[in-house]
């Protein structure tokens, strides 16, 4: 019972503690896109009249003329000139030329260079 209650405390503190840091970047037109670390989750904006093109997997692939891809995990790996990269934990670990780090924990502890 004591391990039991032991596991929850750890798994709670560990989830109530975790964190994202949202990385945000505009291309030339002033088209705003953004990732968050650790997650990866991607979002984007849009200019007056931009048009959004969607790849087979039904994942946004170009918005205006700013086209997005894809890993084979399915986690966005370029927006436009900006690579992304994930760590073998999964997480953003590079936007352009930012660079992220975690503790031991996998929270974000800091960071270095920019996106761009």
């Amino acid at each position: 019972m004591k391990n039991l209650i032991l596991f929850i405390l750890v798994t709670f503190s560990t989830l109530a503690y975790s964190q994202g840091m949202k990385i945000k970047w505009e291309d030339n037109d002033g088209r705003e896109f953004s990732i968050i670390a650790p997650s990866g989750d991607f979002s984007y904006g849009m200019l007056a009249g931009d048009n959004i093109s969607y790849n087979y997997s039904g994942n946004v692939s170009k918005v205006g003329q700013v086209y997005i891809s894809y890993n084979y995990s399915g986690n966005v790996s370029k927006v436009g000139s900006v690579y992304i990269s994930y760590n073998y934990s999964g997480n953003v670990s590079k936007v352009g030329g930012l660079y992220i780090k975690y503790d031991y924990s996998g929270r974000v502890s800091g960071t270095s260079g920019s996106v761009k």
